[in-house]
């Protein structure tokens, strides 16, 4: 995927804003047409009680990185509304380590919009898999 240029206004809602900020370090790393990539460094501000990566932590990157790709899909780069949203989780990840969310958009239609999440280690080890669907208005 390509990189994004460091003024593209969608940097901008990461990190930055409302309760993505509690994911200190999440960086929107790319976008194409449907699909988004976003990094998030494992540290103490995300982790849980045994020292990995928070599940809430996960669910959030899945709502984040599904609503870029959504946006990135939708003709009027709309966002939408989590109307459903569900994690899988198959391996925890350490602190230390960074987590990538590759986001694809399933479909996105007049009114509702899909996405499917893959939270992956640095080394492309599946940790956990969200999907969600958002209500895109009329």
């Amino acid at each position: 995927m390509p990189d994004l240029a460091p003024d593209d206004p969608r940097r901008a809602l990461f990190g930055q804003l409302g309760f993505d900020r509690s994911l200190a370090g999440m960086t929107l790393e790319a976008v194409e047409p449907g699909r988004a990539v976003v990094s998030l460094p494992v540290t103490d501000a995300v982790v849980n009680m045994v020292g990995t990566l928070h599940g809430g932590a996960i669910a959030t990157l899945v709502d984040d990185a599904g609503t870029i790709a959504i946006m990135s899909a939708d003709q009027d780069g709309r966002p939408g509304v989590t109307t459903d949203l569900n994690v899988s989780y198959f391996s925890a990840a350490p602190q230390g380590e960074t987590v990538t969310a590759e986001a694809r958009c399933l479909k996105s239609g007049r009114t509702l919009a899909f996405v499917e999440v893959d939270i992956k280690s640095a080394e492309g080890k599946l940790l956990a898999q969200g999907r969600m669907t958002k209500f895109m208005g009329r």
